[in-house]
Order: structure tokens, then sequence, then C-alpha cells
């Protein structure tokens, strides 16, 4: 049997490829697309990461801005307050994580921004017809351009702020009278040189000085023995050796002067150094050595001088100009009938004390004006127990000549005597009439006519006269003690110096406590009470709430430092093409 035999063409194969090159070509189409989209994403994420990069820069130049353009040596300050415009760099670093501890804000992200400023005259101008005068006001423009960058893809922004420059009036103490050196518990312009030096047979009872709190200042710096006492407790950590070094003294445990508790202790030109016997090894000899060498405590700083005004210090004829209260006999004659004498006696007429051509002013009340209540019918009630007589001082009182003070004080203000001060007892305040906190301050000034003296002044002394009162309560006695310790509220400053004037027996048994500050021209501790102790307070914030003008100048009157201060509101925002 015949079989029948077709030609072959191979058109299946055919198919079978052209299927497979069509079904590549819409893979690879897919995959084409599919790495397009991928990549359009990765663009966008990057675009995205660099435009949060931008304007994090932006508020990073804002932060920079408020936090540092009041500073007057901050290159963006001179560059406002000097030119019309200019650009500078900020420095962007932390938003890359190149602060420590600060991590990056997008890893692997850059951040670059300048900023510039452009002076707006017709703004300028406009607050200068509000009343400014020319060379205070300044008002423009700040441009802040910022660049992200991530994985190369560059995005820019522009923000345009408005920016004002003003100068600023000097505020509160700086041109007005108060408390003299408020930040410090001791301020002494000239010290005597023994007069932190302890003698070395005083073993009735050395002096001791204390100072609580706030600064010390001491011009010409001085030379303190130190006592045991304190070297085994005050300054027990500053020394190397506190329990084998000896201090200074015969029996080495009082005197010299206690600062271990001040904040710091300042010097102008010779250092404030401690003097002691210190402990040198036991193979060395002599064991001891004396040293005054050493800075007091490690919060010994040597600073600049003080100008009067940074420390609220004026001349006379300013205290006398500013006075809602002047007294001055010499001017005014009418005025010679506060002036007389006060003599006080003591118990049968013992003895008596009498303070010679001073202004009394008497705090204390009359015994007899208390009441009777149950626990004082067999008491024995003082002149400390009726408070209706308290001087009143508010305001700036100045008076020209010497003074009498002690008692009870209120209201809020300064005694200003060009004379000597004369306290012979305690001075205590009590509530004002509204309820307040009362709040005194005494400065004590030369009168330059005739005082010339340098070492000896003779005006401008805060004297301590203690006095002894046979009238002081109903027993008719006196506590043989009264005092001996007058507690002093209040912020002293004696041109001349502060001393103690008696002729008591029991003189080497007065001390002294001020709660306030003490400051003055010509310090001389071996004329002063013989304990002393200062504790700080800050009297002025108490004046600062006083409804009297203290102000010196009333002019209006700018310091030298702007007051930059940026708009709330953004004037433009765009995007930018990257040329930053």
């Amino acid at each position: 049997m015949n079989r029948l035999h077709r030609p072959r063409t191979g058109l299946a194969l055919f198919f079978i490829l052209s299927m497979i090159i069509l079904i590549s070509i819409i893979v690879y189409g897919m995959i084409f697309f599919m790495r397009g989209e991928v990549h359009l994403t990765e663009n966008y994420v990057d675009s995205v990461c660099a435009l949060l990069l931008a304007e994090a820069g932006v508020e990073e130049s804002l932060f920079t801005l408020k936090t540092q353009m009041n500073d007057p040596k901050h290159p963006v300050y001179k560059m406002i307050t000097k030119n019309d415009e200019g650009t500078i760099e900020i420095d962007l670093s932390r938003l890359e994580g190149k602060v420590s501890q600060v991590p990056a804000l997008i890893p692997g992200g850059k951040a670059r921004a300048q900023i510039t400023w452009r002076r707006n005259p017709a703004a300028t101008q406009a607050l200068i017809d509000a009343g400014l005068p020319p060379d205070v006001a300044r008002e423009g423009y700040l441009i802040i351009n910022s660049r992200g960058t991530f994985h190369n893809t560059k995005r820019q922004v522009e923000v345009k702020k408005v920016l004002k420059a003003l100068r600023v009036q000097a505020p509160f103490p700086g041109n007005s009278v108060g408390m003299v050196a408020p930040n410090h518990g001791l301020y002494l312009n000239k010290t005597h040189q023994d007069s932190f030096r302890i003698l070395p047979f005083d073993f009735w009872d050395p002096w001791g000085f204390t100072v609580k709190n706030g600064k010390v200042f001491m011009r010409d710096g001085a030379r303190v023995d130190l006592p045991k006492w304190l070297m085994l407790t005050g300054l027990r950590k500053e020394l190397e050796h506190p329990w084998l070094d000896m201090g200074i003294g015969w029996t080495g445990w009082n005197g010299g002067a206690n600062f271990a508790n001040t904040d710091r202790i300042e010097y102008v030109n010779d250092p404030v150094t401690r003097q002691y016997y210190k402990w040198m090894g036991l193979f060395h000899w002599p064991w001891w050595s004396k040293v005054s060498n050493e800075p007091y405590h490690r919060e010994t700083r040597k600073v600049e001088n003080y100008d009067n005004k940074e420390i609220n210090l004026y001349p006379a004829d300013v205290y006398r100009r500013l006075a809602n209260r002047l007294v001055d006999p010499e001017k005014f004659p009418a005025h010679g009938k506060y002036v007389t004498n006060v003599t006080f006696t003591e118990a049968y007429g013992k003895d008596s004390v009498t303070y010679n051509n001073v202004i009394p002013l008497y705090g204390w009340g009359d015994w007899r004006n208390v009441p009777n209540k149950y626990h004082r019918i067999f008491g024995n009630p003082t002149k400390a127990h009726d408070t209706s007589h308290a001087v009143e001082i508010n305001g700036l009182t100045f008076i020209k000549g010497d003074v009498l003070i002690e008692g009870w004080v209120k209201g809020k203000g300064l005694l200003v005597v060009e004379g000597n001060v004369y306290i012979g007892g305690d001075i205590l305040t009590l509530p004002d009439d509204g309820g307040g906190q009362s709040s005194l301050g005494i400065i004590a000034l030369r009168d330059k006519r005739f005082d010339h003296s340098v070492e000896n002044p003779t005006t401008g002394r805060i004297i301590y006269k203690p006095h002894h009162d046979s009238d002081w309560s109903r027993l008719g006695i006196t506590h043989p003690f009264r005092n001996i310790s007058p507690r002093l509220e209040g912020c002293f400053y004696a041109e001349g110096g502060l001393e103690l004037d008696t002729d008591s027996k029991l003189k080497k048994l007065i001390n002294m406590e001020i709660i306030g500050n003490f400051a003055t021209d010509y310090f001389d501790r071996r004329r002063m009470p013989n304990d002393m102790t200062i504790k700080y307070y800050n009297w002025q914030e108490i004046l600062s709430q006083s409804s009297y003008d203290y102000t010196v100048d009333r002019e209006v009157r700018y310091t030298d430092k702007y007051d930059l201060s940026i708009k709330k509101e953004i004037v433009s925002w765009r995007e930018v093409e990257p040329v930053l």
C-alpha cells in the first residue's frame, strides 16, 4: 500500500517563536515601566527629603537669629546695625548630625543656608516720623535662602521676613538711684592692710567677720588670716591638709574673715589671698611654713573696675535734686529747728551718752502705750513693744548734717546724709501702710567742702554709738547687754567707713549683724565692732516696687545696644532654583 507524503513547512515553530518574542517584549516593557516608576518614586522621596532639609534650614536660621542676634559680637548683629545690606552664611551642622549628642535630621542629607539683610529706607523713615532719632531706628528685610541636598537631589526655599532694630532705653536700675552694689554683700573700694589680721595674743575675743551669700568686692585686694575653726569647716575642701594646717593667732579659733559662703570674691589690682601655716610634710623642715599667696577660695576672680553708675552710686547733688524731702539747715535756716542734742542716761543716772547737733530719727515708741495683756501684767514692756512711732522713709530723703537713727522704720526709700550717720541701736523694718514689705537704704556721703582727709575721714561715716536708756522699760532699768549685738535691716553705704564709738568696758563684746549689704570707700576693720555678720539680702527688689521715681536722668536716653526683633508674619515664601 502506498503512503502519501506531505511536505513539512515549519509553521508551528514560527508561531512558537513569535509568541516567545511577543511575550518577551511585553515582559520587558513591564519591567522597564516598573523600573521607571521605582526611579520616579526614589526621585520623589529624595526631593521631599531635600525640601524638608531646606525648610529645616530656614527654621534653624530663625532660631539662630532669635537666640544670638542681640549679641553685639555676633555677625548678624553687626551686619544689621552697621550696614545697609549684607549676606552671611549660617552654620547648619546641627541638622547634619555634626554636633555631639544631636542626631542628624535625615542621615546622609546636607543643608546650607545664608541670610541676606536689606535695609528698607521707607519703613525706617516711618519710624523716624514716629519720633525716634535717626540713628536709633532701622527696619528692613531678612531673606533666608536655604538649600537641602539628599542623594544629589537639591531643593531650595527662600523666605522673606521683616526685621526691626531699635536701640533700647537703659533698664532699671541702670540710670536710677537705689541700693549701692545690689549684687554684693560686701563692697570695698579701699581696705586697710591690717583689716583682716588676727592679733597674735588677743585671747579675749579676736575679731570675727562673716559674709553670707552675695559677692565680695575688694578693689585693691587683701590678705586674710585664717583661724583654725574656719579651716576645719567652711574652707575644709579648699585646703590640702585642713587637719594638719595651723591657723593664725594665739588660740586660732576666731578672727580673720569668713568668706567661704559668698558667691564670688572679686578684685581689680592685688588679689584676695589667705594666710595660714601650711603643713609641708613629715620629711620637710620646718614642718609648717606660713603661706600668703593662695587665692582665698576657688571662686576668687579678677574683674574690671566698677563704674559708679554700675553700682548705683551718684554725687550728692544728684540725690539732692531727686529728693522729695530735703533738710538743709545751712541753706534753709528754718530747718535748724530739726537739729538738737540728744542725751540718753543709764539706769540710776550712772552714765550718759550724748549725740550733739543731730537730726533724730527715733523709731522706738513708749512703753506706757503698750496695751496691758494678761501676759504683760507682771511683765516689763519696753519701747520696742510700741510700733506706733516708726520712722517713715518713703522715696528719697536728703539731709545735710548729722543724723541719729534707731528703732522701727517703715516704707520704701533711701536716706541720704551728707555728714555722719549715728546708729544708737537696732534698725528694724515694719510692714508699710499698704501691708507690703518695707526697705531702707542709708547712704552716708562725705562733705567735700572741708573733709579732704585720706586716712581719717571725718564725714561720710556710719558710727555705731550704743547707749542705755533709763526710760526704756516700765521698771526703769536697762538690760546690761542691750545694744551689745544690734541688728540692722537694710542696705548701707558709708563713704567714710563704719566704726564703733564707745568707751564701755564691754567694748570687746559688741557685735553687729547686717541683713542686707554693706559698701564703703574706706574700710578699716580695726575701728569696727568686734564680730560682724553680713547676711546678704537684695533690698533693691523691694525698692524697685516703690511708686517713687528714682530716675537720675529724666531725658530719654538710649544705650548702644539694639533690640533686634523679627515680625511674626512672613512677607513671602517660595521655592526657587537651587543656586545657593
